[in-house]
C-alpha cells in the first residue's frame, strides 16, 4: 500500500473507503474517547540518565522515560509530544495515520509527561527535552527522521536545530540523525509571538513550589480551571469523559506539579532571544529540507505565530496551513492534522525518490 493509496486510514488502516465509511470515521472520531492506559500499554519505559544524557538500563536507572514504537526506527516520522497532555495527545491522531510498515513512528513523554517519571526535584527545561530526544535517537539507532512537533516542542527543534548549527561551527558531529523535513503546529516560533492569557502559563509559572503539588487536584477543581477550558474552541463540547482521561494523563506518577514546574516554556524562549528564532533557522536549513507551519483558528496561545511567520517568510517558500478550531487541534481535528502529516510525509518520500532517479540517470 502506497501514501497515494490511503484515502481513510482508521485503527484497521483499510483503504479504499467510501463517503459513507468516511463520515462513520468522522463521527467515531468525534465520539470515541482515547484510553490512556491503553496507550501507554501500546508502549515501554527505558532508563534515562541525565547526567549522561543517556539511555540506559532499566535497572537502576535515575529516570525512566516512556516510547513508543512502530515500524523500522531507521527512517522514522519522530512525533514530539505537547504540553500538557504528551505524547497521549497524539492518541486520536494515531487513528487515521498510515500503518507503522508504511509510516514508521516513534512517540515518547519528556521527562514529568505521561508515563515517564516525574521527579519533583528536576530542572525541567527546553535544552532538557532535548538532550532526552537526541538520547533516544542514539539509542534507536534513528539514521533519518521527519520532525513532527506539537504546541511546546517546536521549542525542542529549534534547540536542536541550533545545536547542529553550533556543533558545525565546533568541527562536531551534528549529534542528530538526518533531518528529511520539519512539521510545527500550533506552537512557538518567534519570541514575539506568544500570546498565553495571563491566567494560564504565566500564572503557573509564577506558583511557589509548595503549591506546585496542589494544582488540579481534585478533578472537580481542574475541569473549572479556566486554563483548561481555554484549550478548546468555543464550539468543542469537551466531556467529563476526555477530561477525565487528560487529568489521569497528567496524574500519573504523581505529575499535575508538571503544569506549574514547566509552564515556564515561553519564559525559556524568550530568554534564548536570536539563538532560538525560528526565523534565521528557517534560513539556514531551508535548502536542506522543507517546512511545513501550522496553527488553528481559535488558537489563544499561539494565534499570532503563524501570521508573524507569513509575514516574515512567506517570501522565502514556508509553507503555512491553518485548520479550524481551538489550540488542541489533536483532539478537535485529528483527521485533518494526521491528513497534512501523511500529506507531508508522502511529498518528502517522492522527492527523495525523484533526486536519486535523478542522480541515477547522471552516471
Amino acid at each position: 500500500m502506497k501514501y497515494s493509496d490511503i484515502l481513510v486510514t482508521g485503527a484497521a488502516g483499510r483503504t479504499g473507503s467510501t463517503v459513507a465509511d468516511q463520515r462513520f470515521a468522522t463521527a467515531t472520531a468525534k465520539t470515541e474517547i482515547p484510553c490512556a492506559q491503553a496507550w501507554f500499554a501500546g508502549g515501554e519505559r527505558v532508563g534515562y540518565d541525565p547526567k549522561a544524557r543517556a539511555i540506559v538500563g532499566v535497572q537502576g536507572a535515575p529516570l525512566k522515560a516512556f516510547l513508543r514504537r512502530e515500524g523500522n526506527l531507521a527512517h522514522t516520522v519522530s512525533f514530539l509530544p505537547g504540553f500538557p497532555d504528551g505524547s497521549f495527545g497524539w492518541a486520536k491522531v494515531h487513528r487515521h495515520l498510515p500503518s507503522g510498515a508504511e509510516m514508521p513512528k516513534l512517540f515518547f513523554d519528556y521527562v514529568g509527561m505521561g508515563d515517564s517519571d516525574k521527579p519533583k526535584d528536576h530542572v525541567y527545561s527546553t535544552a532538557e527535552r532535548t538532550d532526552l530526544v537526541e538520547a533516544i535517537w542514539r539509542d534507536l539507532g534513528v539514521r533519518s527522521t521527519t520532525l513532527v512537533a506539537f504546541d511546546f516542542s517546536s521549542l525542542v527543534i529549534l534547540e536542536h536545530l541550533r545545536r547542529r548549527l553550533e556543533r558545525a561551527e565546533r568541527g562536531e558531529p551534528a549529534g542528530g540523525p538526518e533531518i528529511r523535513g520539519v512539521f510545527i503546529f500550533n506552537g512557538g516560533l518567534f519570541t514575539d509571538g506568544h500570546t498565553h492569557p495571563w491566567y494560564t502559563t504565566p500564572m503557573l509559572r509564577r506558583l511557589p513550589n509548595r503549591a506546585r503539588g496542589r494544582v488540579g487536584r481534585p478533578f472537580a477543581l481542574f475541569k473549572r480551571m479556566p486554563g483548561v477550558r481555554k484549550m478548546w474552541s468555543k464550539g468543542y463540547q469537551v466531556t467529563d469523559a476526555e477530561l477525565r482521561e487528560l487529568h489521569g494523563t497528567m496524574d500519573r506518577h504523581d505529575g499535575l506539579f508538571y503544569l506549574a514546574a514547566a509552564a515556564g516554556f515561553v519564559a525559556d524562549h524568550q530568554a534564548q532571544g536570536d539563538r532560538l528564532d525560528f526565523g534565521p533557522l528557517f534560513q539556514a536549513y531551508r535548502d536542506q529540507f522543507p517546512f511545513l507551519v501550522g496553527g488553528s483558528d481559535e488558537d489563544p496561545f499561539e494565534h499570532r505565530q503563524v501570521d508573524l511567520a507569513r509575514e516574515r517568510l512567506g517570501n522565502l517558500g514556508l509553507r503555512i496551513e491553518r485548520l479550524p478550531g481551538g489550540h488542541l487541534t489533536t483532539h478537535e481535528q485529528p483527521e485533518a492534522l494526521a491528513a497534512l502529516i501523511t500529506k507531508f510525509e508522502q511529498g518528502l518520500a517522492k522527492s527523495q525518490s525523484e533526486q536519486k532517479t535523478i542522480a541515477l540517470d547522471k552516471h
